[in-house]
């Protein structure tokens, strides 16, 4: 499988209406920005498919295509694909230098795009070879990933008409963001009202719960409320959090690529771990799993290409266990992809296709498309 060009297309789906922020709380700006769509194209007549996080540059997807057109994907080393060079990477080694760097030795930058790149190559090796993505990343645990609703910071009417829509799509909990100055009790039982049972809730403010002392008075204030969990309240610190966890009894997670460190601190009781590619997601993985630490998978409110494949690496983590936010497909207008990530009864069926098991709508993908760049070897 030779590596004969790569299409890169930059598109801008919006948020729809309603989903994110109430109009009290201004217009984020991470709402415009672009993404990428990576389709590497092979001699076999094969095509991966891959999806950067938002925000990414042109001069990076750029980079990682002009390195891997040409090659062969058996040259690839799967578990980190990308050959860091002393010209591009390492500021004190010009490249004409006789002496080289451990390269190796490096955490090389632009981690982000990497990961659309991996993606693809991912897609394009489970296609080959007739595979779904998680049976290459050793095999599913399970068919289907839990799936939280997700919302913005949000007035008490706005959040209530959201926890209701998420009720009848077929959620069973949510993650809603805050701050400090937020009406949480009011918010939060119009939430409760409208959805009439005690619909769990993630409350992650960010740290902007800020300090102990704060995040305790608000803490308080939610007491009367069932089956509510925080999800970094205020700068992790670790016997800060303990105490906060001791005075709270309530569930506290801590989104961190350090599992390891949750584990031996004792000032969490899960993990939202956050990683780059899926190699990095292994190894954080199975570090939680040694120490009996559930999580989820962190996400960016996606397309469907990157919520497919979350939904692959999660399946394939033995305590990848806890309701993820994988659902930018549900809450953006398009979700570029052909095939329905429904959800039903609070889970996603992890698709059974070989790669990632999805489609690209091309429609759709003309329909937002800002800007389209072809890499060949030519």
């Amino acid at each position: 499988m030779k590596i004969q060009s790569i299409t890169a297309t930059e598109v801008r789906v919006p948020m729809k209406a309603g989903h994110v922020d109430s109009v009290i709380y201004g217009d984020a700006p991470w709402k415009h920005l672009t993404k990428w769509i990576v389709e590497i194209q092979f001699d076999n007549d094969i095509v991966g498919l891959g999806e950067s996080p938002r925000g990414v540059g042109w001069g990076d997807v750029e980079c990682f295509g002009r390195f891997l057109v040409g090659k062969q994907m058996a040259e690839l080393r799967l578990q980190r694909f990308f050959e860091p060079s002393e010209e591009t990477f390492d500021m004190l080694t010009p490249a004409s230098s006789r002496v080289k760097s451990r390269r190796w030795e490096y955490e090389y930058p632009r981690r982000e795009t990497y990961g659309a790149y991996e993606v693809a190559l991912f897609d394009a090796l489970g296609k080959r070879i007739e595979m779904p993505l998680s049976g290459l990343l050793g095999g599913a645990w399970r068919d289907t990933a839990p799936i939280s609703f997700w919302i913005g910071r949000m007035t008490p009417d706005d959040a209530a008409r959201q926890a209701l829509l998420a009720r009848r799509m077929g959620f069973t909990s949510l993650k809603m963001k805050a701050s400090i100055e937020d009406d949480l009790p009011a918010i939060i039982g119009a939430m409760r009202q409208a959805t009439g049972d005690p619909f769990p809730i993630v409350v992650d403010p960010n740290a902007r719960f800020f300090r102990l002392v704060e995040a305790l008075a608000v803490a308080r204030r939610l007491d009367r409320f069932q089956d509510i969990s925080y999800e970094d309240p205020f700068p992790y610190q670790p016997f800060e959090w303990q105490e906060f966890r001791r005075q709270t009894q309530r569930p506290l997670i801590w989104h961190t690529s350090d599992p390891w460190r949750a584990a031996v601190d004792h000032a969490c009781d899960h993990v939202n771990l956050g990683a780059w590619s899926f190699w990095q997601l292994r190894f954080m993985a199975e570090v939680a799993a040694q120490h009996r630490l559930l999580h989820w998978q962190g996400t960016g409110l996606d397309l469907g290409i990157l919520d497919a494949a979350r939904l692959h690496s999660s399946a394939a983590a033995r305590t990848c266990v806890l309701n993820g936010d994988a659902i930018g497909h549900r809450i953006r207008e398009d979700d570029l992809i052909v095939e329905q990530l429904d959800v039903r009864n609070g889970e996603i069926r992890v698709p059974t296709g070989p790669g990632l098991g999805i489609t690209l709508d091309r429609d759709a993908l003309k329909r937002y498309q800002v800007r389209q760049e072809i890499i060949s070897g030519s």
